[in-house]
């Protein structure tokens, strides 16, 4: 396997390891406490994101999180693959990978203050010492009450429809990125034309509900939306859950394009409405919260 880096023509780098998920204010703090150790001793800084081919719901997929880390001022990012997290051969092999590939000077991951990341990976500090390559455990960021930030919380915060929580430990707006499909057309008909988002597989998607959001096209412009994110079961008796975004003041055609959509409040539950009339009622009502909430 040919290596990134050279150890024979320049300074070893320093590693920052990390699952990434959500990319949040957390994993924003150990970033930058390995780029201040990499500054201080003028290595360059490499991120890898630890990709576990078993997850369930992700906050952003593996390419998001290297951008972000590239984002975040790493020299370049990369992704390895662990099967099963805590397993010893699994975690061995992605370490070994790491080390044969990069040539680290120091491996950089984040730890819980009674739960060090050597206890929670005992092959890592193995195989470091076995390749002679140091290792360094930042602790955990927490929130001002003093509670550990983590991905797991976010998806929790997430799945209550909580998103100002999740916004504030995610240091940014929670986002869903997805190419706009034709739907069934009933939001023209009855005056609320939507964007029907096509997700990722395993993309975590908030509780079902009303939310007010800001939408992200393609060509840069940005507009204010009501998202309904649910089964639709006024007039839906499928029960898929779909993700629509009702764009204010809006009338163009954007099908097979990529939108994005930053979250901002949540409005209601999703409910049953007795009658169409009565939905676009409340769709009414939405779309002008929607846009009161989001006027600055």
């Amino acid at each position: 396997m040919q290596p990134i880096f050279d150890p024979t023509r320049r300074r070893r780098p320093i590693v920052v390891l990390g699952e990434f998920d959500g990319f949040h204010i957390g994993h924003r703090h150990l970033v930058h406490q390995a780029s201040l150790l990499a500054m201080r001793f003028g290595h360059p800084l490499v991120g890898v994101v630890l990709d576990d081919g078993t997850a369930g719901q992700l906050l952003n997929g593996i390419d998001e999180r290297c951008w972000a880390l590239m984002a975040s001022g790493v020299s370049s990012a990369l992704a390895v693959t662990v099967d099963a997290p805590g397993s010893g051969d699994a975690g061995s092999l992605a370490i070994a990978e790491i080390i044969e590939r990069l040539h680290p000077e120091t491996i950089v991951m984040s730890c819980l203050p009674d739960d060090p990341a050597s206890a929670r990976y005992p092959y890592l500090r193995d195989e470091c010492e076995r390749h002679h390559v140091g290792v360094v455990e930042v602790p955990r960021w927490s929130d001002p009450d003093g509670r550990l930030i983590s991905s797991a919380r976010i998806r929790t915060a997430l799945a209550a429809g909580d998103i100002a929580r999740a916004n504030d430990w995610l240091g940014r707006t929670f986002t869903l990125s997805g190419t706009v499909v034709y739907g069934s057309g009933l939001g023209r008909t009855i005056g609320f034309p939507t964007a029907n988002l096509e997700l990722p597989q395993h993309r975590l998607v908030p509780m079902n509900g009303v939310y007010a959001a800001i939408a992200l096209m393609e060509d840069g412009e940005e507009r204010r939306a009501a998202v309904n994110i649910g089964v639709r079961p006024t007039v839906e008796e499928d029960g898929k859950v779909l993700v629509e975004a009702h764009l204010l003041d809006f009338d163009g055609d954007i099908y097979g394009t990529r939108l994005q959509v930053g979250f901002r409040r949540w409005l209601r539950h999703e409910q049953r409405f007795a009658s169409v009339d009565e939905l676009i009622t409340q769709l009414g009502s939405d779309v002008q919260r929607t846009g009161l909430l989001l006027r600055h």
